[in-house]
């Protein structure tokens, strides 16, 4: 952890630093309002997120386990909200997203046991209530809330202990679709002529794609140095492209079923994004997706 720990903290710092000086001089007409422009607020979110996200991928196995579980049950939670999801479904749901990340790091075995053993049981509230109105609809969206954010943010501790270098992948990881995300956004406000994807996300340009890419190269070329050498070549300079690819991808499914129920934000946990769904949509994607790259591939 030491060290990865320095460097790490060095560069995330500098990189805040350089941010904070954009978006000054972004807002220099509005410097009294600052702390309330969305610019800082989304800075501040990152600068409150970064060392949580640093200590989790090179700290205590513990500490990760908590960082996971906590992300997965206030997902859940905005999820639930957001679907309807009634108690009977909803509490059962937070249970099953409380005890994910533990049993990941437990044993990968009855991790990968979990959905079907859960899938089971969750019919037994709507067979016991005989709901024949709700009961497959509200069953299916439980379904797919544990498969979509406790399951896939699990991804993040087989990544830390089963990949080879796996903190250090991480960082990488982490710092990318940061990075992806901001100059997505830079692009799509600078240069957006083209929509990528209209009925589900109409700020979402093809220009800002090309964002999304050139910034997830940036984020790995500023986290080389914690990259383990036994990574192929070719694996590395694919990674970034699968992150801008996963970030994309994670965006617009969230935006799929944002536009399900009419919402424009999933929460208001984090000032300046929305919920905390809203702002891990591209991580669920993009774990997963990496994990399975430097599994296959190594």
């Amino acid at each position: 952890m030491n060290e990865l720990l320095a460097p790490a903290a060095l560069r995330i710092s500098l990189a805040l630093a350089g941010g904070l000086t954009v978006i000054v001089a972004a807002e220099r007409r509005h410097l009294r309002e600052l702390f309330d422009r969305t610019l800082f607020l989304r800075w501040r979110t990152w600068a409150l997120a970064a060392p949580l996200f640093v200590a989790a991928a090179l700290g205590p196995v513990a500490f990760a386990a908590v960082f996971v579980t906590a992300l997965s049950l206030q997902a859940l939670r905005e999820y639930s909200h957001l679907t309807g999801i009634p108690r009977a479904y909803r509490l059962p749901l937070y249970a099953a997203g409380a005890i994910s990340a533990p049993v990941a790091v437990w044993s990968l075995t009855a991790w990968r046991a979990m959905p079907p053993l859960l899938m089971v049981l969750a019919t037994i509230p709507p067979l016991l209530r005989q709901d024949t109105g709700r009961g497959i609809r509200d069953l299916a969206y439980a379904g797919l809330g544990f498969a979509y954010i406790p399951w896939l943010l699990a991804y993040f501790l087989l990544v830390r202990e089963h990949v080879p270098g796996g903190r250090g992948v991480l960082l990488a990881l982490g710092v990318s679709v940061a990075a992806s995300d901001v100059w997505a956004f830079v692009f799509g406000k600078m240069f957006g002529r083209h929509p990528l994807a209209p009925r589900l996300s109409p700020n979402k340009t093809v220009e800002g794609v090309i964002g999304n890419v050139i910034g997830a190269y940036a984020g790995f070329a500023l986290m080389s140095f914690a990259l383990p050498d036994a990574i192929p070549a070719g694996v590395l300079w694919s990674l970034p492209l699968l992150v801008a690819a996963g970030s994309v991808w994670g965006d617009l499914v969230e935006s799929l079923l944002k536009r399900q129920f009419g919402v424009k934000d999933a929460g208001t946990a984090l000032p300046g994004f929305g919920g905390l769904l809203d702002r891990i949509d591209s991580l669920l994607v993009v774990l997963p997706l990496a994990y399975t790259a430097l599994v296959i591939f190594r």
